[in-house]
């Protein structure tokens, strides 16, 4: 685990996919993984019980050498979306 991040994902190893690219540079590799435990620091939980995201401020890859710091976010509800599929868009099951 990275000490500085406020948040930890455990995983279980699953396979690891290779894709040859297109040009000479080589070859990329998909890691897949099963999500066992999530370790989050309290102090970056708000009283609502969510990532206080602006606090964390995670970096975003944006493609080419670009990347991008968070530090704003907003909601934006599925128009007609049912009672289950907002709980589990939430990440709640019902």
């Amino acid at each position: 685990m990275v000490a500085e991040s406020p948040v930890h994902f455990e995983c279980r190893y699953l396979s690891t996919h290779r894709m040859v690219g297109d040009s000479n540079v080589g070859t990329i590799d998909i890691v897949f993984a099963k999500v066992e435990r999530i370790h989050i620091n309290d102090t970056v939980i708000t009283p609502e019980g969510k990532l206080d995201i602006p606090k964390i401020r995670p970096i975003a890859r944006m493609g080419y050498y670009d990347y991008a710091v968070v530090t704003d976010t907003f909601e934006m509800r599925i128009p007609g979306a049912s009672e289950d599929e907002a709980l589990g868009l939430a990440g709640q099951s019902a």
